[in-house]
Parts: structure tokens; sequence; C-alpha cells
């Protein structure tokens, strides 16, 4: 939903949002033990959890940064998907 996708998705953007966390909680709490996993599972869940603080008090996600090639977004935004890169690169590492 980062990048503004599904905008207007109201209820079935939040409730896909707090199935994701739940999911990736769950992932966390099964490979704990798996080094730096926590860096990218904190920054998508601080993401995501940011953005649905935003649903709640404003009814949408505030998008502030707004770059003239690029869909407008916010840090939440960039924080999913910077933890969303890393947490690949995490699962896909060196076991």
């Amino acid at each position: 939903m980062a990048f503004g996708a599904l905008g207007k998705g109201g209820t079935l953007v939040t409730l896909l949002t707090i199935a994701a966390v739940a999911l990736l909680a769950v992932y966390f709490a099964l490979h704990a033990s798996r080094p730096a996993l926590w860096l990218p599972v904190g920054m998508v869940a601080g993401g995501a959890l940011g953005n649905l603080a935003d649903r709640a008090r404003e009814g949408s996600v505030i998008d502030f940064i707004d770059p003239m090639l690029w869909p407008a977004f916010n840090l939440a935004d960039a924080a999913i998907v910077l933890g969303i890169l890393g947490l690949l690169y995490v699962i896909e590492g060196k076991r």
C-alpha cells in the first residue's frame, strides 16, 4: 500500500496491514535467532503501524514527500520499502 497504492482502501487496507504485520511478527518469533532480522522487521512494522496511526487519526495517510517524477510518499513508506529489501537480504543471505 506504499506510495499511495489503494489510498482510498479504507477498512480493507487496514485489515490487510494488520494481517501482514501479524504474519511478520509470527515469522520473527519463529526465526528470532537469525542475525540482523530485527532491523528490517522493525522497519516494516514501524512503517506499517505509522501509516495505520495516520489512517486512524486523519482518515488517510499523509504523504508529504512529493518528487516530480515519483509518486508521493512519506517516511513510513520509505521504511516499509527499505525494510522489505532488508528482509529479503537477511532471509536469502548466508545461513
